[in-house]
């Protein structure tokens, strides 16, 4: 995998992101969802707490990773803090997700 502007840890059945996920990285981030679903056919959390940036392209990448993950019987569960960047954004997108306190 190619080097990335965000640091990305699996623990179990959750991807916790962190620091600015560029446009750049959408390819990578597609990649470790993929990876840590099991092709997208295993449930998964992916903790956006400590995510900084969210530009529109990984909001499509996080779109279609729950759209994938449905169709094979999983879940995508997106997570973000109140008040931050992926909340934020989400919310403006439509896209649901589980909001917890900062």
């Amino acid at each position: 995998m190619t080097e990335t502007s965000f640091s990305a840890t699996t623990e179990s059945d959750s991807l916790l992101l962190s620091g600015d996920i560029d446009a750049a990285d959408h390819r990578a981030l597609n990649e470790l969802i993929d990876s840590a679903s099991k092709g997208f056919t295993e449930s998964l959390t992916v903790d956006l707490r400590g995510v900084t940036f969210l530009p529109s392209i990984i909001v499509g990448v996080l779109a279609r990773a729950t759209v994938l993950a449905k169709k094979n019987g999983a879940r995508i569960t997106l997570v973000a803090a109140e008040g931050s960047v992926p909340q934020r954004v989400l919310t403006v997108c439509k896209i649901p997700f589980q909001q917890v306190d900062a």
